[in-house]
């Protein structure tokens, strides 16, 4: 990593998504909430990085390129697959345990995309509660995407609860899993396992982006809040790069 200010892209490296009746199907990230917002970020200039929480190969979720799920749409599927080929640091993640102080401080904020991915791995890392701690205590601008918001559940050995429990957040919604394929076959709800945990949880209308705008998190619902998610990321990187600099 380059002695420079970056955003850290947090992505899940989970394989297989076990469900509640037992069964295990393929997982990884999904390809729209990656491949938006990192093209968003490239283009204003940032320099991006990847990390998963034991640097292992992250991979896309299959679904997040199939056809039903891009409403039909070919051209998107090929763009997604082809920007997703162009987007080397997948292949060369940096693992939690690797990130040295002095490139936690060089961190200016972590973005969290989703796919079902998290709900197995990112959900129960004592690494991503650490990485949270840290943006929380250094006020680190943190964006999380759909099921991305499920790191937001991690806890450390020495916490009681997550580091952001009480903080207003959003997440893909019940009422869009149950109207999945995998309704009724979740390992859990995260909207539910959010609520429980403290969060404040706001859901809009099922597959409509929705943002939410938090002094310490911003979050968006689904793979349609991606783009709008981005923008007010950038915004708050701005704002809190100019604060520094007045400082």
């Amino acid at each position: 990593m380059n002695q420079q200010p970056y955003i850290l892209f947090l992505l899940s490296s989970a394989r297989v998504l076990q469900l509640r009746d037992g069964t295990g199907i393929p997982t990884g990230f999904w390809a729209e909430e990656l491949v938006v917002p990192w093209n968003l970020l490239k283009n204003a200039g940032w320099t991006l990085y990847i990390g998963t929480p034991e640097g292992n190969i992250p991979i896309v979720d299959p679904d997040s390129l199939d056809m039903a799920n891009l409403n039909y749409d070919r051209q998107k599927a090929v763009q997604l697959a082809e920007q997703l080929s162009r987007i080397s640091e997948l292949e060369h993640p940096v693992s939690l345990q690797s990130l040295q102080a002095g490139q936690m401080d060089l961190m200016q904020g972590l973005f969290i995309p989703g796919g079902n991915g998290p709900l197995m791995d990112l959900a129960k890392s004592a690494d991503v509660a650490c990485l949270l701690q840290h943006c929380r205590d250094h006020r680190k601008v943190l964006a999380t995407l759909c099921h991305g918001s499920a790191a937001l559940l991690a806890t450390a050995h020495d916490y009681s609860a997550p580091p952001f429990s009480g903080n207003p957040v959003t997440c893909f919604s019940a009422a869009e899993e149950a109207a999945t394929a995998l309704a009724g076959r979740w390992p859990y709800t995260l909207e539910e396992h959010l609520r429980n945990a403290g969060f404040l949880v706001s859901v809009g209308e099922s597959w409509q982006s929705h943002v939410v705008e938090d002094a310490q998190i911003l979050s968006g619902q689904n793979p349609a809040s991606a783009a709008s998610l981005t923008e007010a990321f950038i915004q708050r990187l701005l704002f809190q790069t100019n604060k520094e600099n007045r400082q």
